[in-house]
């Protein structure tokens, strides 16, 4: 006779569960995808290379060399991410991220949903977390609420961060329309 199967840790259920959005967005982005630039990123003035992507697989855009770096930086920025201040309601965080932007954490609380990263490789790799931007803009918009436009083209978006960041803003396009009825 088979038992019960063993219950999942909740961090661990939380953490699964955040790998599984962030892996349904990608899939739908990559439908929507072939918009925006070539996806390679751009050299900064610090001498790294610099861009903005929506998984871990958008590393190779910075090059065969530079996926390691990328991907290790990554999970520091999903750390991060992780230990963010939370909402305690749906209602608070939607308020402050827009209709729809939110993700229930492993405490139950809510933050705005992680959607991509700015990622920094050189002599310190390092990756921010990304959220979506406000309703209606094609981007994203860092912890401290700096803007990351899609259409500014002096920082290089991969294909697939585009993609997201213009089905976000589809999306929270129509949710303020719902929310107004």
């Amino acid at each position: 006779m088979i038992g019960a199967p063993e219950p999942i840790a909740p961090g661990l259920a939380m953490r699964l569960l955040t790998v599984a959005r962030v892996s349904l967005l990608t899939a739908v982005a990559a439908l929507l995808g072939g918009c925006g630039n070539s996806g390679q990123a751009t050299g900064t003035s610090t001498g790294g290379t610099r861009g903005v992507i929506a998984s871990a697989s958008d590393c190779s855009s910075f090059g065969p060399g530079a996926v390691d770096a990328c991907a290790r930086a990554i999970e520091r920025a999903v750390s991060q991410h992780e230990a963010t201040t939370a909402h305690n309601n749906i209602q608070s965080c939607e308020s402050a991220a827009g209709i729809g932007m939110c993700e229930r954490a492993a405490s139950g609380k809510y933050r705005a949903r992680l959607s991509a990263f700015l990622v920094t490789l050189g002599d310190n790799p390092r990756a921010e977390p990304l959220y979506p931007a406000p309703a209606g803009t094609v981007g994203f918009i860092t912890a401290n609420k700096t803007k990351l436009a899609a259409s500014d083209h002096s920082l290089a978006f991969s294909r697939l961060a585009t993609s997201v960041a213009e089905a976000q803003a589809a999306n929270s396009v129509k949710g303020k329309k719902r929310s107004m009825f």
